[in-house]
């Protein structure tokens, strides 16, 4: 298990990462689901993609709704794919979202 050792305010931190691999994963899994939506929604609301999936919008508005969603959940598949080639907690901590 890593463990890590800082000092903070002249006092030595001890910390130790305790997660398995798979929990690592999962983890950071959550993080970046979290920062693909703020993604999304510095563009998309919540009510351009209902009325986009109800068909209220034309197709080029659509597509851009569409293409803007997609780029941001392939960095989501990106950083999902990288985890899956990690062996170590460190490696799955250092892969970023960008």
């Amino acid at each position: 298990m890593p463990r890590k050792e800082y000092y903070q305010n002249g006092e030595l931190i001890r910390v130790e990462d305790t997660r398995t691999l798979s929990e690592a994963i999962e983890e950071r899994k959550e993080i970046w689901a979290e920062q693909t939506t703020k993604l999304i929604r510095t563009k998309v609301t919540e009510i351009d993609e209902r009325n986009c999936a109800n068909g209220i919008y034309d197709g080029e508005k659509k597509a851009q709704i569409l293409n803007w969603i997609n780029e941001c959940r392939n960095k989501y598949l990106a950083c999902k794919a990288a985890s899956l080639n990690c062996t170590t907690n460190e490696e799955i901590d250092a892969i970023r979202y960008e």
